[in-house]
């Protein structure tokens, strides 16, 4: 009997050993699985970070070869995605520089544009009626017939071409009179034409018509180019 207990004794030992014994392999394999993975992922990480680096380098490089704003900011993007360190801050100063160097160029560029149209955008004064005593309430008005040649309304009296020429003149009035711009900001309103962007035109006419006191001619939509171009030739005389 002495002997069959411990023959089962010896048994159960044994299973409780090599149970145990299972329980650590499995464990070690578990952690040696985790390490894998870890090791894994760390190293597809880097993968990613060093295609990233590259492509962020790219367009920093095509920044600097070819420094146009589009480019430009899309270098800014691109640096601003990568974590921070040393090399990133070396691409900032780089995109920083080529900015710099940009806007210099850019204002060199105006400022000798805008001298070549000089005679031109005081001409454009005369007309408009602004060259000597201008008032705010008279730049509101220009802004707001400006607008007709591309807004949608019921009723609409009175136009003034949109040109470079025109929007260069009020522009200067506006600079030589910041307190124009305190009711509505009519500087911002022409910077944005100047740059053909027109997609606030809808609400900027309705401001001004509301500070006018408007109550018949609410603008509710933009023109279609061709619908555009035959006002213009039509208000013009010329082709849009």
């Amino acid at each position: 009997m002495s002997i069959h207990k411990n023959k089962f004794a010896i048994v159960v030992l044994a299973g409780v050993v090599l149970a145990g014994g299972g329980m650590i392999g499995y464990k070690f394999y578990q952690e040696k699985q985790n390490e894998a993975v870890i090791e894994t992922q760390q190293k597809v990480q880097e993968e990613a970070s060093v295609v990233a680096s590259g492509i962020v380098e790219t367009k920093v490089i095509s920044a600097e070869m070819n420094p146009t704003q589009e480019n430009i900011e899309a270098a800014e993007e691109a640096v601003s995605s990568l974590t921070e360190s040393e090399e990133k801050q070396k691409l900032l100063n780089s995109i920083a520089s080529v900015k710099e160097e940009f806007n210099k160029n850019l204002k060199v560029k105006e400022e000798a544009r805008l001298a070549e149209l000089e005679d031109d955008i005081n001409q454009a004064k005369v007309a408009l009626g602004i060259d000597q005593a201008p008032s705010e309430k008279d730049l509101l008005e220009i802004l707001h017939i400006m607008t007709h040649q591309k807004v949608r309304s019921e009723e609409k009296w009175g136009f003034v071409h949109i040109t470079e020429v025109n929007l260069l003149a009020v522009r200067e009035v506006l600079q030589e009179n910041p307190a124009f711009n305190q009711n509505i900001d009519m500087l911002a309103i022409v910077t944005d034409w100047l740059n053909n962007d027109f997609g606030n035109i809808v609400a900027e006419h309705n401001s001004i018509w509301k500070m006018k006191n408007g109550s018949v001619g609410k603008a509710y939509g933009i023109l279609s180019p061709s619908e555009e171009a035959a006002l213009v030739k039509e208000q013009f005389g010329v082709q849009q």
